[in-house]
């Protein structure tokens, strides 16, 4: 697993291997996928932490299987920063519905498939880690997905 132990600028230097390997996973099995949010690495925007938290933390996929449709975050790594986990019941107002949940994917080298996860199962794995912090000052906690 990516253990995601870099500040953003350090983050910001490596290619997001989350989303490579969710679109190859989308790919080998046929779903119809689109990119809605912000991509930092092929299309970066100038004062992007000037923007409003709701658009900053725009969720980053549609994903359409035969049988639903799902609003999608991909993490590249098994850290989930506090800023994040308080936001939460936020995006959930905001971007989820009952045809098309908010869904985290957790996409890692070396796994088949990502590890998808509600919202409300995210909370429930961050409560039960510690707080740890970046050098940068970001307070996360790593998930486990063991």
């Amino acid at each position: 697993m990516n253990d995601g132990n870099k500040n953003y600028s350090d983050r910001q230097k490596i290619k997001n291997l989350g989303e490579e390997l969710f679109e190859m996973y989308c790919k080998k099995n046929g779903y119809d996928f689109h990119r809605t949010g912000f991509d930092e690495k092929r299309n970066n925007i100038l004062n992007f932490y000037r923007l409003n938290i709701l658009l900053r933390n725009t969720p980053d996929y549609i994903l359409n299987t035969e049988e639903s449709t799902y609003v999608v975050n991909v993490k590249g790594t098994a850290n989930f920063k506090q800023s994040e986990i308080s936001l939460l019941p936020l995006f959930l107002e905001w971007y989820s519905s009952k045809k098309a949940p908010l869904v985290y994917c957790f996409c890692f080298e070396g796994y088949e498939k990502p590890f998808i996860l509600y919202p409300e199962q995210i909370i429930d794995k961050y409560e039960k880690e510690v707080d740890k912090k970046w050098n940068d000052g970001v307070v996360y906690r790593t998930l486990n997905f063991e």
